[in-house]
């Protein structure tokens, strides 16, 4: 999702954070509070499509909780905070019972985070986001590109595996049993 840096503030907690409304929404990275942007019909839509799938699966298989673009998580340290809102996360039934920080932040990274990129993400901000939620205890992060047609899978044990729609991308042990096209996971082409 798109963001913008709001104007430069003292920096903020995680309890200051968290006791934010929730409209205009915001990430905290590094103390700053930076504003989410209103995503495309084509991101929105595209995020569905992953929560359709893997949600479905999820549920099915009773193997934990899927949010859509709402869940803030904790992927830095207090001094200063960074709480990320990935546009759909995976936590499994394993990680499920740790704390909330301030109240409504998972302390830590989902075990799968999926990032849908906007015009305005550069390849630092994206690159930056990755090391945080795996760094943070994140098991996998997708990286959804709409327009080159391409899933991105990052994990920290191995080199970032791109496939095309032509591809499919398996949950390996981080969403075990999961299989789908990639074809399935983006906006049908126009034509």
């Amino acid at each position: 999702m798109t963001t913008q840096p709001t104007a430069a503030a003292p920096p903020v907690s995680l309890k200051e954070y968290a006791a934010l409304p929730k409209h205009p929404r915001h990430e905290l990275v590094k103390g700053v509070l930076v504003e989410l942007m209103v995503a495309s019909e084509e991101h929105e839509h595209t995020g569905s499509l992953v929560v359709i799938r893997v949600g479905n699966h999820v549920l099915l298989n009773r193997l934990g909780r899927v949010y859509l673009s709402n869940r803030g998580y904790v992927t830095g340290p207090d001094s200063p905070a960074t709480s990320r809102m990935p546009d759909v996360s995976f936590v499994s039934n394993a990680r499920l019972d740790q704390p909330d920080v301030a109240g409504m932040l998972y302390d830590g990274a989902p075990d799968l985070a999926v990032e849908i990129l906007s015009e305005s993400n550069t390849p630092t901000q994206i690159a930056q986001k990755i090391r945080e939620y795996l760094g943070a205890g994140g098991r996998a992060v997708w990286v959804i590109d709409i327009d080159a047609r391409t899933l991105t899978v990052h994990t920290a044990d191995a080199p970032p595996l791109v496939l095309t729609d032509a591809g499919t991308v398996d949950g390996g042990d981080y969403l075990p049993g999961f299989a789908c096209p990639v074809e399935d996971l983006l906006p049908l082409r126009a034509g």
